[in-house]
Formats: structure tokens, sequence, C-alpha cells
């Protein structure tokens, strides 16, 4: 196996999810590729945030979730393997709902014997002993198989002291969806966090 890649490629998918964090803390504004078929909405700052909500379907992202808002939407090359980070946020009533779809995972890795498996084992010690999160001092509470379409994936709840988080990771031919949502664990709604994640499914690019 080729551990360094397939670390370095693990870690990225937790450094997506840990992000989320600094983004709550310090929304940017990044471009918008115009690609999200079912919105028309505005895309100016507060106005998003307290959006009813909606259905985005991004063009070439292959899938669709409801989310309370028009997402910020961010794109980013995974060094030289051709992979590429495509991400999608919004904040709303200091909640963060996030989907990162990491297109054209590298086949070298995608071929290795028991992939899904290894690479789902591996996320959540990632996460929680990253430096980039130690500070918020997740434990995991729980994690369980899930699938989607037929490709394998697993759920995991991350709690703390204050914050809770949880993470749907699913495997795809060709692809990582990360779809993740992360609050105060006082004000959190169990409600909006279960229709955010079960609103997300798969589509044909």
């Amino acid at each position: 196996m080729k551990k360094p890649v397939f670390s370095k490629i693990a870690l990225a998918v937790c450094l997506f999810v840990m992000s989320s964090a600094a983004f709550g803390q310090q929304q940017h504004r990044p471009r918008r590729s115009g690609g999200l078929d079912n919105l028309s909405l505005p895309s100016t700052g507060a106005a998003i945030a307290s959006s009813s909500w909606q259905t985005v379907t991004p063009d070439g992202a292959g899938f669709s979730v409801m989310m309370p808002g028009l997402p910020d939407e961010m794109s980013k090359e995974m060094g030289s393997s051709g992979t590429k980070l495509r991400e999608y946020r919004v904040k709303a009533d200091g909640t963060n709902y996030a989907v990162g779809v990491f297109l054209n995972f590298p086949t070298e890795l995608r071929q290795l014997p028991n992939f899904a498996e290894q690479y789902l084992d591996l996320l959540p010690t990632n996460m929680i002993k990253s430096s980039q999160y130690a500070g918020r001092n997740y434990k995991l509470a729980s994690q369980r198989a899930i699938t989607i379409n037929d490709y394998p994936g697993r759920q995991y709840k991350f709690d703390s002291p204050d914050y809770t988080c949880t993470m749907r990771v699913y495997v795809a031919e060709h692809s990582v969806y990360v779809v993740a949502v992360e609050g105060q664990r006082a004000t959190i709604s169990t409600e909006k966090v279960e229709k955010f994640l079960s609103s997300f499914s798969l589509k044909d690019n």
C-alpha cells in the first residue's frame, strides 16, 4: 500500500470537515461557479444564512442535498494526483452545514484491496489527532456503516464538551463525498441535522 499518499488524501478529507470551525468563526466569500441548478437566490451575506431550505444540485459534482440557504463554493486541486476538492458551505442559526466532494480520486488508491474499509477506518483517528483541530477536544462518540446507491460509507459522531459534529463519508466509484454538520451542543437542532444528512443523494453528472 502507498501509505504516504493514502494518508495524505485521507487527512485532506478530515481537514475539509475540520475547517468548518474556521468557516463558522471567519466567513470568507469565495467565488461562485453559478452551477446550482435549482437556486435563484441572491448571493448576499445574511440573506443567504436566513433563507429557507433549498435543494442544491451543483453542476458536475454528482450530488443533490438540501441546505438552509445558498452555499459558498470553493474548489482546489489536491496536489499532482488530479484529485479536485469542491466544497459547499452554509452557516445558519449558529450551525455549519458542509458538503465536500473529492473528484477523480486516485486510481492507485481505489484499486487497493479493501480500500474503502481501510479508508473509513482511518478517518476518525486522523480527525481527532490532527494539530489543526486539537483545540476542539473531540472524541469519537459513535460510528456505523451506511450505504448510498450500493456504495459503502460510514457515519461518525464526534462530541466535545461544547460542540458536536456528525459526518457521513461515502466512497463512490471515482469520488469521495463528505457530508458534515457541526454546532454547539446546547443549541444544535437534531431535526435539522437529520434533515440535512438524509436529503443527500447521488446524481448522474
